[in-house]
């Protein structure tokens, strides 16, 4: 397959656009998720705090109006969202050295039940190729640096760390990211 072509999404899955509709499946995915993923590195407290509905308030906040230049992209089997995609400009003063075409893929999130289904290839594919055909490059996406899980998944994707890392002071977590960019 062309470097440049996405997989196929499973046969099963469909990727569109998110609506308001989508917020409390999100939602619910987004703590399901990050329960699955963090626990070997989050603190209990923190991930045992995250609520499924609180959650959904702010997607549905956040696609009311969501900038023109972001996208959140769904995919959903059996009228249920199994997982979803965020993406947008960079932060113009923190990845300033990527220039100023440049956007982030700010979030890839999959049903831990589906995880090595080839869902999340999907998913993401379909996300870098809208920003590469958007005429946005290069793509980054930022990953905690102890989910090597995921730090692998983007190398496999044709991403690389480039040395960049960050703590988000905004998100309260004390937890390192590395930056990894395709170029």
């Amino acid at each position: 397959m062309p470097p440049d072509s996405a997989p196929p999404t499973p046969v099963s899955d469909r990727v569109r656009h998110a609506t308001a509709l989508d917020a409390p499946g999100i939602g619910a995915l987004k703590v399901r998720a990050w329960r699955a993923a963090y626990g070997s590195f989050m603190s209990r407290a923190l991930l045992d705090s995250l609520d499924p509905a609180e959650d959904a308030a702010r997607w549905a906040e956040y696609l009311s109006d969501i900038p023109a230049d972001h996208r959140l992209w769904v995919s959903e089997a059996a009228g249920g969202v199994t997982g979803f995609c965020r993406t947008g400009p960079t932060d113009a003063r923190r990845d300033a050295d990527l220039g100023g075409a440049a956007a982030e893929v700010h979030g890839l999130y999959i049903d831990p039940a589906r995880i090595g289904t080839g869902l999340g290839r999907a998913l993401f594919a379909h996300a870098v190729t809208d920003l590469e055909r958007r005429g946005h490059g290069p793509v980054c996406v930022y990953a905690y640096t102890p989910n090597t899980t995921a730090v692998r998944f983007y190398e496999r994707a044709g991403f690389t760390a480039d040395g960049t890392t960050r703590l988000d002071p905004d998100d309260g977590i004390e937890v390192p990211e590395v930056r990894l960019v395709k170029r």
